[in-house]
């Protein structure tokens, strides 16, 4: 180390080299991602005793540092993460949201031109043209539930894509992290001297890291990083990285979930403890609102298809034969477990999420038309009725049919006559012995006949006229076929009891919490067809509304977080410049000094002459 004017020269000089060269590298690195201001550090040399005190040696630079806040960064993780996350799921649930609710590709517009039709033919049930346009309405419907299914496949095929995906860019990332781990613990010499620009790439990549998946560090004393992820998953453990891999789901092979290799293992890291990123926005967005639009769906296939049937098969077609034929392709097996082509389905009731959401996407799959002939829709009843003695009075029942019952109870069949009798005083009518007779609640002269059998009989008819005090009225089946003394082919009542299924509660709420997407049996029915996929679109909606508020407010909040980092740590040119210009003149003067010092250098050999 030098001593004199000319060590203490020569210092300075080296020194304000050396910051020149810093500032020159902060310039030139003023846009790349990730980059930190670095800024050099100077200590005077240890002084040098004379008899007079102590002279000061010179300058030494001790170190090149980066202006680095470990608060910031973690805050910067976080909210990127958090808006990485947030505008996946906007993108996401927008596209269910817009298949839903839009009025060309939802159920609703559908679901009422069926039942329409339904009306229409209810009051022509002779019209040809009437029941042809049922069964082409019938085919819309089936095609609408379809079609709606299989876009959700769609959306479930690019998630599962997408898991892929990234799940091979956050193995990238972690290759990456754990390489630079070793090259920094290869090269950190001290707490001091530290690979600045290394440091930087490897905290860039933990940020990308973070756009992908919510991603905890933790430093080591060595300078490595350990990356956990889920629930403390070991993503980098220093100079190692663990794989995750896209696996198929047990219960529904359709479904890719995420595992990660440890030791030889390979080890699924369960859905709901992956959060943040894309990944986490994809997984969450597949498990709520994906799968619970897939499964209603499915749902609402199987009832309306067995609530359909049901009302049919009780009815008349266009030759007075019973409506033994399906109307909808019977989907029940997909609820209650049976054997079909495709397999051997499960009772869902006891069935894990995933299963229960397969074999429903299988059930909206297999929505179908099973009649053909528009002669074997049963619009007509299979009971009738007469007064017993027509000459008490004029009153008689314009219609009389029977009422299917709602799952999970089965059909009762009316094997006998049953007879009515009319009480003037209380206008209302008693049964045999074992049933009730209420008056109608939505319907004007209607009275409803109920067994207090299990299942129960349900009966319906509509009263005209007054009858007399104790007058009785027989109901009982109607014979088969056109030549029947029975047959009445202009009796529309089976038609009036299906349209009435349009409004009428025939399903249950799903259950909240995503972990389970078929109620129990013994739930009340609390919606009909309409209203429940009404609450299907404004769960939704509701969901889609409150992501992109999410997604707004997580992009403002990166982006406050994003300026406090680049005003702390970022490179300014203005300050730049000006330490340009402030380091050039030191340098000029050091020179300056070394140049005064050899001019007396020269002028004390001029002396010795």
């Amino acid at each position: 180390m030098g001593t004199g004017i000319f060590g203490i020269g020569l210092s300075g000089l080296n020194a304000a080299r050396a910051s020149l060269e810093t500032t020159s590298h902060n310039i030139s690195n003023v846009n790349t991602p990730g980059y930190h201001r670095q800024q050099n550090t100077q200590a005077s040399r240890f002084p040098f005793q004379e008899g007079f005190g102590f002279v000061g040696r010179g300058v030494d630079t001790t170190s090149v540092s980066r202006v680095y806040d470990r608060f910031l960064e973690r805050q910067m993780s976080v909210a990127t993460s958090q808006n990485s996350y947030y505008s996946t799921q906007e993108a996401l649930v927008s596209q269910v949201d817009n298949v839903v609710a839009n009025q060309n590709t939802g159920l609703a517009p559908s679901l009422q031109e069926f039942f329409r039709g339904l009306q229409t033919l209810s009051a022509n049930p002779t019209s040809l043209p009437a029941r042809q346009s049922v069964l082409n309405l019938s085919q819309s419907l089936a095609g609408r539930i379809q079609s709606l299914n299989s876009r959700f496949e769609e959306l479930r095929q690019q998630a599962n894509g997408q898991v892929g995906s990234t799940v091979e860019n956050i193995n990238a990332n972690a290759a990456q992290i754990a390489d630079l781990n070793k090259q920094i613990q290869a090269l950190n010499a001290d707490s001091i001297r530290v690979p600045n620009d290394l440091l930087d790439k490897r905290d860039q990549l933990v940020l990308d890291l973070n756009k992908l998946v919510d991603a905890s560090v933790v430093q080591q004393s060595d300078g490595t990083y350990n990356v956990f992820i889920g629930n403390g998953q070991a993503l980098v453990a220093s100079t190692n990285y663990n794989k995750l891999q896209a696996v198929p789901n047990a219960d529904d092979p359709e479904q890719m979930d995420v595992a990660y290799s440890f030791q030889g293992s390979i080890i699924q890291i369960p859905n709901n403890l992956i959060t943040g990123g894309q990944l986490g926005a994809v997984l969450s967005f597949r498990a709520d609102s994906l799968n619970r639009a897939q499964a209603d769906l499915g749902r609402l296939a199987i009832s309306i298809a067995d609530t359909v049937n049901r009302q049919h098969a009780l009815g008349r077609d266009g030759d007075n034969l019973q409506g033994g034929n399906e109307f909808f392709k019977d989907l029940n097996v997909y609820l209650d477990g049976g054997l079909t082509t495709s397999g051997m389905m499960v009772d869902l009731d006891n069935a894990s999420p995933e299963r229960q959401l397969k074999q429903l996407r299988q059930a909206a799959s297999e929505f179908a038309v099973r009649i053909s002939a528009p002669e074997k829709i049963a619009v007509g009843s299979s009971l009738k009725s007469q007064p017993d003695d027509p000459t008490q009075s004029k009153a008689y029942f314009s219609s009389v049919w029977q009422v299917a019952n709602a799952r999970p109870e089965t059909v009762a069949p009316f094997a006998g006559p049953i007879q009515l009798t009319y009480d003037a005083a209380n206008q209302t009518f008693t049964g045999p012995a074992g049933f009730t007779v209420t008056p109608s609640k939505d319907m004007a002269g209607g009275y409803r006949v109920t067994s207090g059998a299990t299942p129960p009989l349900v009966l319906e008819f509509k009263l005209e006229g007054t009858p007399a005090n104790a007058q009785t009225f027989t109901i009982d089946v109607r014979g088969t076929g056109k030549t029947s003394p029975d047959a009445a082919l202009s009796d529309n009542a089976n038609m009036l009891a299906m349209v009435k299924l349009q409004s009428a509660n025939t399903m249950a709420g799903t259950p909240s919490g995503g972990n389970d997407y078929v109620p129990a049996d013994n739930a009340s029915p609390s919606a009909n067809f309409q209203s429940f996929y009404g609450q299907l679109v404004s769960y939704i909606g509701v969901t889609a509304n409150s992501v992109k508020t999410s997604a707004d407010t997580q992009a403002a909040t990166l982006k406050e977080v994003t300026l406090a980092r680049e005003s702390f740590s970022g490179v300014n040119l203005d300050e730049e410049a000006a330490n340009l210009l402030r380091y050039q003149q030191a340098y000029q003067a050091s020179s300056k000094v070394i140049q005064i010092a050899q001019s007396i250098f020269s002028d004390l050999l001029q002396l010795g002459r």
